[in-house]
């Protein structure tokens, strides 16, 4: 873990994304080996850039988000302290809970971060809909 990416990691009160985002790869190529192949391309050239870079946080969550999307197509949401959930537009939110909620509804919300300390609210709004 570069001092970049924890320096980032703190200052936001995320979560480490890293293990969460390589159980995603995992399910990933379960699923779909082209976009685990398309997956492994964009990790090298959108994160491995920057991984001494100050934005080397924006470029994970980024990705994240983008295999989350992978996995279930739909939209990305962030998740407020009150629970409520409000679309994602433009940049991706750092410091908060993002899911993916998938269009089909069979499928499961994926969780592209999680703050440190949540609140109870999207504790269990994480709980409940990613499983």
């Amino acid at each position: 873990m570069s001092t970049a990416y924890e320096s980032a990691l703190t200052e936001h009160g995320l979560e480490d994304v890293q293990p969460r985002y390589r159980r995603l790869l995992v399910d990933l190529k379960g699923a779909d080996t082209d976009a685990y192949e398309r997956a492994v391309k964009r990790y090298r050239s959108d994160v491995e850039s920057v991984l001494d870079d100050a934005s080397v946080l924006d470029a994970w969550v980024a990705y994240g988000a983008w295999l989350a999307h992978e996995l279930a197509p739909g939209k990305l949401v962030w998740i407020d302290e009150n629970g409520r959930a409000r679309p994602v537009e433009g940049a991706v939110p750092l410091g908060t809970l993002l899911m993916q909620i998938p269009s089909e509804a069979r499928q499961k919300a994926v969780v592209v971060t999680l703050p440190r300390e949540p609140s109870d609210a999207q504790r269990e709004t994480a709980a409940l809909l990613g499983g």
